[in-house]
């Protein structure tokens, strides 16, 4: 069903161990055929390498496997940023999605469900719904979509996770590659400019498991400031609603800091 469509997976990781297997694993399943999985690695050892290798061999040996292929290529730089960016550049679907090393779709049919839609409407980018999860995944929380969708969304902080957002080639062409001056906030800040040019198509049902425990879940308070500046930035606020945008964002930052250990526990 609609094989026409093409889907690139890109999956950046520091290292080559288990959880990236664990995401290779997990899109390998995937009922829709046409997928390319782009790994974007910072580091690997040649032991690490060959078992790459043997692995992207029985890639498309699966039961669903038709149509899939397993690229890997190392990172031309450092920082998030620029792997996202070299993922974008190996890339030619007609849609991309940047699923983490450790994050994981929740079904089977997820794919098929997306290019199901934008084969109907055509949309410059989709967002699902995302559930978050703990170290050992005994925490879960299933972030709803937004109702209605609004720009304001964007004033305290991300409403948009790239594990579940769908990028067109049409968008990407507009609106170009990640900023690679931030260290934090580099999707942030390209999901701000994806909506200058077109709201996202909200898509009702989760699309990936999201893990909580990744660097801008742990560093709460440089994830704050890189937002604000990035808030400020695109958005003129009063100083009335900058002072209640920060103070809001602040609390829920303190929160996201008393809630790290039950994340890197449970």
């Amino acid at each position: 069903m609609f094989s026409s469509t093409s889907v690139d997976i890109v999956t950046i990781t520091a290292k080559i161990d288990d959880a990236l297997f664990t995401t290779l694993s997990n899109v390998s399943q995937q009922q829709y055929g046409t997928i390319n999985h782009i790994v974007i690695y910072h580091q690997a050892s040649d032991t690490e390498l060959e078992q790459l290798r043997t692995y992207s061999q029985t890639y498309s040996q699966g039961k669903n496997s038709q149509g899939k292929n397993l690229e890997y290529y190392p990172q031309e730089g450092s920082g998030i940023a620029t792997a996202f960016n070299d993922g974008i550049k190996h890339s030619q679907g007609a849609l991309v999605l940047f699923l983490n090393s450790g994050d994981t779709l929740v079904s089977d049919d997820v794919i098929a469900r997306v290019v199901d839609s934008y084969s109907q409407s055509k949309w410059l980018w989709g967002t699902g719904e995302t559930i978050s999860v703990s170290r050992n995944k005994y925490l879960k929380r299933h972030c709803k979509q937004p109702e209605p969708w609004r720009e304001t969304l964007f004033w305290y902080g991300n409403p948009v996770c790239h594990q579940s957002t769908f990028y067109s080639r049409r968008l990407i062409e507009k609106i170009g590659l990640y900023r690679e001056d931030l260290s934090m906030g580099m999707d942030y800040e390209y999901n701000v400019r994806a909506n200058f040019v077109a709201h996202p198509t909200l898509l009702p049902f989760p699309v990936a498991y999201y893990d909580t425990t990744g660097v801008s879940s742990i560093k709460v308070f440089k994830q704050f400031a890189n937002h604000r500046r990035i808030r400020d930035r695109y958005f003129r606020l009063s100083w009335f609603k900058r002072l209640k945008v920060d103070t809001y964002c602040l609390l829920k930052s303190c929160y996201r800091l008393v809630m790290i250990p039950a994340k890197l526990l449970l």
